[in-house]
This record gives structure tokens, C-alpha cells and sequence, in this order.
């Protein structure tokens, strides 16, 4: 799962000070599944975040954020329910964008809405949601 779209590159007019500012519990079926840990530089207030998930294993080989925000992106958690397992991935994304998405239910194109929201609210298999309303709070996956 990934999106069309050039990633923003951070401003270098200053060296970034990370704090960690908050998580986001990720729940399936009463069970957690996962949490986002969200960091934000104390100067410029862009975040960075990291996804600690059951049975992940995404050691990162670089050092700090690579993808950050802007104030014109959102973090938010993509779910795909269409197989027996649920899917899911935090990801970076622009309104309008195309999430690029293989499943097993041909919806269409899956696009970001208004309010970081899937365009095609008829779709039953999927789901976008910002973890901006989540922070420090649990987000349930279920569509």
C-alpha cells in the first residue's frame, strides 16, 4: 500500500529537536493491535511517527524521521477488511491523493476526501481515518 505523490522534503533552516508527543492505540475486536508513536520537533512542530505493530519487524537501517509532515499532509491509518485478516498501514497522504491498494475487492480507485476521509463513502472494505482526533487516545480499526 503506498500513495501517488512526491514525499515533502523538510526545511533545513534548522536542525530538528524531536520530542515524543503522543500514541495512538490501534484496537481490533477489543484487542490491541498496535500503536503509533508520534514525535514533534519542538521548533517547527512537523511530526514523524513510528508504528510498533504484532508480528512487524520494521527496524529502520537510517537514523530520525525520513517522512514528515506538513501543513498540507496528515498522518492517517489505511484499513483493508476485505480478506479474513485486517489489514492496516499509517501513511502519509495529501487530500486528493490515490492510495495505491492491491485487493481482493475491486472498489475503484481509493482516494483521500475531505477531512482525510475515503472519497467513496459506499466503500465497504476500506478505511481512512486521521490520527490527528486519536492522539493519545485508541482508534478502533473496524469498518
Amino acid at each position: 500500500m503506498s500513495t501517488k505523490q512526491e514525499q515533502p522534503k523538510a526545511k533545513a533552516e534548522h536542525q530538528h529537536d524531536f520530542r515524543y508527543y503522543a500514541c495512538v492505540n490501534l484496537w481490533d475486536n477489543g484487542e490491541t493491535t498496535g500503536v503509533i508513536d508520534v514525535w514533534r520537533c519542538t521548533v517547527c512542530h512537523v511530526k514523524g511517527i513510528e508504528l510498533r505493530a504484532q508480528g512487524l519487524s520494521n527496524l529502520a537501517t537510517e537514523t530520525g524521521f525520513p517522512v514528515l509532515d506538513s501543513p498540507e499532509s496528515n498522518w492517517v491509518v489505511f484499513v483493508c477488511t476485505a480478506q479474513e485478516q485486517l489489514r492496516y498501514e499509517v501513511l502519509l497522504v495529501h487530500l486528493g491523493d490515490v492510495v495505491e491498494h492491491e485487493c481482493v475487492e475491486k472498489t475503484g480507485p481509493i482516494k483521500v476526501g475531505s477531512g482525510y476521509r475515503l472519497e467513496n463513502s459506499k466503500d465497504k472494505f476500506h478505511k481512512l481515518q486521521s490520527i490527528e482526533p486519536f492522539l493519545n487516545e485508541t482508534m478502533d480499526l473496524s469498518v
